[in-house]
């Protein structure tokens, strides 16, 4: 895997946009304090039914971890979990409660647009992350991540779309809205097991409220 993970020395960036020239997303701050949940709430539900029929330590990769929600989740379940993001506090906290847990889980500090698979995974995630970068960026993430899925193995994908506007509060962020109904067509040659298109009411730590329209997507690759 290849990846640049600090542009400029004493200067971090996020999604190709330096954090010293706008306001940081409210998630950052939560992710200073370990004992604080994760702002993004618990496992997804798609992701505790694959847990069951993956097959035994299977690679999983999860682009956009977080402070590790899912990736706590698949590797608590014997899983050999890769887990990236952007944000350099994301993953020390990730590393810090992996080796509270004892759990080997490899974080990775990296800026999705500049990731390079170096493999294949049984189980790739991208969950809710994917509209922070632009289009042309996810887009050959999104498309090389089905070469790099085995024959057999799972991609899940939970990706925002343009159907109503962004909240205000992470306009500056959100640089790569999906259309609506766009991503089921990236994957129209693989079993599709969840296609599904929701509002999503959500609160976040500190009483912050947003409505995001959900594209989701649970497919596998044929045999």
């Amino acid at each position: 895997m290849a990846c640049r993970e600090d542009a400029h020395e004493g200067e971090q960036r996020f999604a190709g946009l330096s954090l010293s020239m706008q306001p940081l997303p409210f998630w950052e701050s939560t992710f200073e304090d370990l004992d604080a949940p994760s702002p993004f709430g618990p496992p997804g539900e798609e992701l505790v039914e694959l847990s069951s029929i993956l097959p035994g330590n299977a690679s999983v990769l999860d682009l956009g971890c977080g402070d590790g929600r899912n990736a706590f989740f698949l590797a608590r379940h014997g899983h050999k979990v890769e887990a990236v993001d952007i944000s350099q506090a994301a993953i020390a906290k990730l590393d810090a409660l992996a080796r509270r847990e004892r759990l080997h889980i490899a974080g990775r500090v990296c800026d999705l647009q500049e990731y390079r698979f170096g493999g294949s995974h049984d189980l790739v995630i991208a969950h809710g992350c994917l509209h922070l970068l632009k289009r042309v960026h996810w887009e050959r993430l999104v498309t090389e991540a089905k070469s790099h899925t085995r024959p057999g193995g799972y991609r899940v994908m939970v990706v925002f779309t343009d159907s109503i506007p962004p909240p205000d509060d992470l306009r500056p962020w959100m640089v790569g809205l999906f259309e609506e109904s766009e991503i089921f067509n990236f994957y129209a040659d693989w079993n599709v097991l969840t296609k599904r298109s929701y509002i999503l009411d959500d609160e976040h730590p500190g009483g912050i409220r947003h409505r995001h329209p959900i594209n989701k997507l649970v497919a596998r690759r044929p045999a």
